[in-house]
């Protein structure tokens, strides 16, 4: 399964998906070179016989033989390449070279990590009773660069043209590397273009590793992902021992020294294994892999001194058959290793099963001939080329989107946090408003109930006194209970409001009725004084309309100055001609001018204003149904006036339904 790595911010994201983008541009031209590189393979192969050969083999199991006595032995016809497996016994080929009206002939030999080559070429018939006498060449890997016959990447040999006679030579393999052996005869142009070939491929896989190492530090140094560091480092080394297998290092790196070359190349064989083994075995625990998987790879990994000790000792082909040997228990263990890998995302898992079977199936058909069993063909002269660029870009392709799906996962993780966040927030503020709303509702009921218990035990116990007196008791306990059924009022209205069980229907209302029917139902309406029109109609829900104007209007009453005026304007907005204005002004009593931050919120009231019954609802109410109805209360400030201004659409739709929860 997946895990999630911290967030890196939107630079790193970009950055990594810049990276991934650039992977992918690149990843359809390797593929497209790997593709090529087989068809040149391939066509090479089929133009590598300008002239017709013959080839038999000789096994010296004792190395010991003279050119002089092989050339009397019987020789059993070989195949175009030999494979032999490891083997410490001297192979001698003989070639016939059939008639050719070639002016120039070069004997290719291959592949290019074989270490002891010798050519023998007989110089001229030989005389009765004289010893023949052999042109003798000398290459492979412990034969420094500069002293080989042709400076090529490939090992190469000058034979004497002969127009339009058969030519015998003979090839002398010793090696510690698996006995393989191709010897092909071309043209000298036929060589240089092979030549040219080479180092065309040679620099083509050598860009894209180089781009593909280049990226993994890149994504390395965004994520710090310990397998970007380490697949690094294996793209590194193999593109180290391809450089080796194509000859690269011999002509550029070590041209003088042959030993050298053949021991860092012995050198780079183990030490490639070894790193991509530890490589598979932490890719392995990022997938949960076995764990008993992890720990048998890094059991091979002491191997590796064992093998550098043998390396540097002369017994190279002790260490190249455990190598092979070791290359061969690991791909297998790989096969029972990535099904028990957990992943969840399809195309990964299909990516990673096709990594690991496709890399089985082409190191068994390349490593099965290397140990003698089966033959080569021409993908074994370049195996190292294929494969590693091969594992390259799989191993790219699995990481990023590994990657790509881990930014995913942690994206949903952090969305879901988030979620989880506001939630906990949301849950938090419906708590304190509900412990605000208990608080609210005792402390404002308190007082009426105060004063309806005073009056009824004054009527019951016969103090009412004269019968003024008693109804002024009872007019104190019907405006306590009115009171207390306004405060219930509005909290039920704003509970319709937030639960959704508010329908709007809009009608055409005239509004100027509606003001009429609020002034006479407030005591004190001699205190009003305005201007307006006459009648006014607007598209208005008449009943929350009349509700919203008489909760201003009992505001402006309750919190001004005793005896004090207030002002009233209807007409239209000046700001937006498509609303009418509704205007109250008043000056502020004893709570004083209200703070404007929180005059809409939910229970707010002044600090000397709890000398009243209230529910500190109302403006709230008002400012939430006026926004629903795509209009808005406002308040200003005018000197020593407190203005509120209710805005109305002039035109409105016939039905609007209250979502729920609106107010969170």
């Amino acid at each position: 399964m997946l895990n999630t790595v911290p967030g890196q911010g939107l630079a790193t994201a970009r950055a990594c998906w810049q990276a991934a983008w650039a992977w992918v541009v690149l990843g359809g031209w390797s593929c497209l070179g790997t593709v090529l590189i087989g068809w040149f393979s391939l066509l090479g192969g089929a133009h590598a016989e300008p002239v017709a050969l013959q080839r038999s083999v000789l096994i010296d199991n004792e190395a010991q033989w003279t050119i002089d006595q092989v050339v009397d032995q019987h020789f059993e016809p070989a195949p175009a390449i030999l494979a032999r497996g490891y083997s410490p016994a001297v192979v001698w080929m003989r070639v016939v070279v059939a008639p050719s009206k070639l002016t120039s002939l070069v004997a290719m030999v291959r592949p290019g990590y074989l270490d002891d080559l010798q050519l023998f070429e007989a110089l001229d018939d030989p005389t009765p009773g004289q010893p023949r006498q052999w042109r003798h060449q000398l290459a492979g890997d412990r034969v420094a660069f500069r002293d080989r016959p042709r400076q090529e990447l490939a090992y190469t040999f000058n034979l004497q043209p002969s127009p339009g006679q058969e030519k015998v030579f003979y090839v002398r393999l010793q090696t510690t590397s698996t006995q393989a052996l191709n010897v092909t005869v071309r043209s000298l142009e036929d060589t240089l273009d092979q030549n040219s070939l080479q180092f065309m491929l040679a620099g083509f896989y050598a860009s894209v590793v180089t781009v593909l190492v280049i990226l993994s530090l890149m994504r390395f140094g965004i994520s710090s992902q310990r397998l970007w560091a380490m697949n690094c480092v294996m793209q590194f080394v193999s593109l180290l021992l391809s450089f080796a297998f194509l000859g690269l290092l011999a002509k550029f790196v070590t041209p003088d020294d042959g030993p050298l070359t053949d021991l860092i190349t012995c050198v780079l064989i183990c030490l490639h294994f070894h790193v991509v083994n530890v490589y598979y075995g932490f890719f392995s625990r990022s997938f949960e892999g076995p764990r008993w998987v992890f720990w048998v790879r890094m059991a091979a990994v002491p191997a590796l001194a064992w093998q550098l000790w043998a390396v540097w000792h002369g017994q190279a082909l002790a260490a190249m058959q455990i190598n092979t040997q070791l290359v061969l228990f690991t791909t297998l263990l790989g096969q029972v290793d990535f099904w028990f890998f957990k992943i969840e995302d399809r195309a990964l898992r299909l990516m990673v099963r096709l990594l690991y079977t496709t890399q089985f199936l082409y190191l068994l058909y390349m490593m099965l001939p290397l140990i003698g069993i089966g033959q080569m063909s021409e993908l074994h002269m370049m195996s190292a080329l294929l494969v590693n660029l091969f594992g390259a870009i799989m191993q790219h392709l699995v990481l990023t989107l590994r990657d790509a799906l881990v930014h995913r996962n942690q994206k949903q993780f952090e969305e879901r946090m988030r979620e989880t966040q506001q939630q906990l927030e949301w849950e938090l503020k419906r708590r304190l408003e509900t412990t605000g709303f208990l608080s609210m509702l005792l402390h404002e009921l308190k007082n009426p109930l105060a004063s309806i218990r005073l009056a009824a035990l004054n009527l019951r116990q016969g103090r009412s006194g004269s019968g003024e007196q008693q109804l002024s008791r009872l007019e104190r306990i019907q405006q306590a209970v009115e009171g207390m059924d306004a405060v219930l009022e509005r909290c039920r209205q704003v509970d319709r409001l937030e639960q959704g069980g508010m329908r709007l229907h809009f009608e055409a209302t005239d509004v100027m009725a509606l003001w009429a029917e609020c002034q006479a139902s407030v005591a004190l309406s001699h205190r009003l004084s305005g201007e307006g029109p006459e009648a006014w109609v607007l598209p208005v829900e008449p009943m929350l309309f009349k509700t919203m104007l008489s909760n201003l209007l009992d505001n402006a009453v309750a919190y001004s100055l005793p005896d004090s005026e207030i002002h009233y304007h209807w007409g239209p907005n000046p700001g937006h001609p498509a609303q009418a204005r509704f205007q109250l002004r008043n000056r502020p009593g004893k709570p004083g001018f209200p703070d404007e931050v929180r005059l809409f919120q939910k229970y707010y009231r002044a600090e000397a204003a709890h000398q009243r019954t209230g529910s500190g609802l109302g403006l709230y109410l008002v400012k939430h149904l006026a926004l629903l109805c795509g209009g808005d209360l406002a308040y200003r400030r005018d000197g020593d006036w407190v203005v509120f201004e209710l805005c109305w659409p002039l035109h409105h739709a016939a039905d609007t339904l209250v979502p729920s929860s609106y107010a969170s």
